[in-house]
């Protein structure tokens, strides 16, 4: 009857560990938690409509130019979330929530306002890269990173949002907010 006892006991601590720890052999961290209203700069005077097609991951999705026939795949400028499908690497630490937000925020069908900035209007990849606004006004660079799930990510020349990026993510990291708080603790980037 001990043994019996014994086992169970072992069982059930076992369960227990592999629940606490998301089953994967690491904690699971929490979802992002929307920051509400963050400093966004205003839209730019030359920014254009597109809608949303999908989201890749936290970082790039796909979209259509109002009136556009093909999409196109768009990587946001000044911030960076921690991979989920890139391959040859590793899903990072918060990179699922980091993912899973950004599909919140620009579910398929939204219309967004975006713009170009000087240095060049797509990556090594052949991506798009442009500044969101949300249809809320927000821009979505500066929700993701206040929100703790991306980084800011300044890559020269485009830099005209790098300053207020950086004081974000400070605020994030202040606050061990997303992938600043555990068990990430800002070690996303590999």
């Amino acid at each position: 009857m001990r043994r019996v006892a014994a086992v169970v006991l072992v069982l059930a601590l076992a369960v227990a560990i592999r629940v606490a720890w998301g089953g994967h052999g690491a904690p699971s961290a929490p979802p992002v938690l929307d920051p509400g209203s963050v400093e966004s700069p205003a839209v730019p005077a030359d920014a254009f409509a597109a809608v949303v097609v999908r989201v890749v991951d936290g970082d790039t999705f796909l979209a259509r130019w109002s009136g556009g026939a093909r999409p196109v795949r768009v990587r946001i400028i000044g911030a960076d979330t921690p991979e989920t499908v890139k391959p040859g690497v590793a899903v990072r630490c918060y990179g699922p929530q980091a993912s899973a937000f950004t599909k919140h925020l620009l579910r398929p069908g939204t219309t967004v306002r975006a713009a170009y900035e000087l240095g060049g209007d797509t990556d090594r990849y052949g991506r798009q890269l442009w500044d969101v606004w949300l249809p809320d006004g927000r821009f979505l660079e500066s929700v993701l990173v206040a929100a703790g799930a991306a980084r800011a990510y300044p890559f020269a020349p485009q830099l005209d949002h790098a300053a207020l990026l950086a004081d974000l993510q400070r605020g994030a990291e202040m606050h061990a907010r997303g992938l600043w708080g555990p068990p990430c603790r800002g070690r996303s980037f590999g």
